[in-house]
């Protein structure tokens, strides 16, 4: 199976920078009957097919000086920031295309695809979503934002995607593309694996999950998301530098992946490394600034250093971005603490309430975890 990373430069070579070549102006563009702005705009995209970049850089900026709000310059011009693997430009100047021709709709495929290639996932998630609503591009959307579910390690939509993505037919038949939904085949039944081992770490069966784990691994040492949940399973063994060793193994094949970032952050804060567990933490917020969890880490790290105020500002940001129901769970209860001990007893009864909430909640998704546990033993299907 080829790596992640492979697939999607594949995709870029053929699905987006190949799109872009043969795109259409949209038929609503009034720019279409200004002669001169005709003309900037097939020279700048020849410096660019010509791979002048510096450039065609130039020639779109100054069209743009003139026609600040020409969608297809910024898509022009973020398609040369992208050849320049600048990913946080063009994404930019795909947003902006995007958001001023929604008829263009190559734009949320690139910036789908840069957003992605920049680590801004939540951004790469949405705008592949809008991008799959069209049918020419359905395929290559919905293939690139598998990769980013799995990145996120949402393996549950991850695989749904996976499905209606194989259910798709591909613009072209050609040989990458018949490789793809090959290579999509052989991740579906790695995800059914990596659900399972998932399963097991949650209901505490993590000698299941490593049997899982090692058997993935046998077949293909390089495989993304693994080593997450070996460094998991080390982490709920309170194995710290284990942990650290299996996450930042992972980070060896996923380097732009906020999560692992976040999961290295939390192993040093478990361990009581509450400086380098900070610098994690900004570390995964610097390749996607929208990311809860580092948040949380962030306010553990303030709490234990006595910055009260600081570590409720923090809470309150990763409540509000979003947490899965254990770290909301603590995230409330921390800020119950911190607001009593501030004084700000209305708030915090607010706070409590949601932290017993949550709690209960909890309570009862345990209850009945253990009694399909049960069901499955008393079957003799489980494992």
């Amino acid at each position: 199976m080829r790596p992640v990373s492979a697939c999607l430069l594949a995709l870029i070579a053929l699905g987006v920078r190949g799109a872009s070549q043969s795109r259409h102006p949209s038929p609503a563009a009034s720019w279409e009957n200004d002669p001169e702005i005709v003309q900037r705009l097939r020279q700048a995209e020849a410096l660019w097919r010509a791979h002048r970049l510096a450039e065609a850089a130039a020639a779109y900026k100054r069209l743009l000086a003139r026609a600040p709000n020409l969608a297809v310059a910024h898509l022009g011009l973020g398609l040369v920031r992208h050849d320049q693997r600048d990913y946080a430009g063009s994404t930019a100047e795909f947003a902006r295309a995007a958001s001023l021709d929604p008829t263009l709709a190559q734009a949320p495929l690139d910036l789908g695809v840069d957003a992605y290639l920049w680590g801004h996932d939540t951004l790469a998630r949405t705008a592949l979503e809008k991008a799959a609503r069209w049918p020419a591009q359905a395929f290559q959307a919905n293939y690139l934002l598998s990769l980013v579910e799995i990145r996120q390690g949402d393996l549950h939509a991850a695989t749904q995607t996976m499905e209606t993505t194989l259910q798709l037919r591909p613009t072209s038949g050609g040989p990458v593309y018949q490789s793809e939904v090959a290579n999509l085949k052989h991740w579906r039944a790695i995800l059914a694996g990596m659900t399972t081992a998932e399963h097991y770490v949650k209901v505490g069966r993590l000698e299941d999950a490593e049997r899982e784990c090692a058997q993935l691994l046998r077949q293909n040492p390089n495989l993304a998301g693994v080593h997450t949940v070996l460094g998991d399973i080390a982490l709920h063994e309170r194995q710290f530098n284990a942990a650290l060793n299996d996450y930042r193994a992972e980070q060896k094949l996923e380097p732009q992946s906020p999560q692992i970032w976040f999961k290295i952050a939390d192993t040093l804060l478990e361990s009581r490394q509450f400086s380098a567990a900070r610098q994690a933490a900004l570390a995964s917020l610097h390749l996607q600034p929208d990311f809860g969890p580092p948040y949380f880490v962030l306010g553990r790290v303030a709490a234990s250093e006595r910055r009260k105020n600081e570590a409720i500002i923090d809470f309150k940001e990763a409540l509000r971005l979003g947490l899965d129901d254990d770290l909301a769970t603590t995230a409330h209860y921390q800020l119950f603490r911190l607001l009593i001990a501030s004084g700000r007893m209305r708030e915090a009864k607010a706070q409590q309430a949601e932290y017993l909430r949550l709690q209960k909640a909890r309570a009862q998704r345990d209850l009945a975890i253990a009694r399909s546990e049960r069901k499955l033993e008393e079957s003799g299907l489980q494992r």
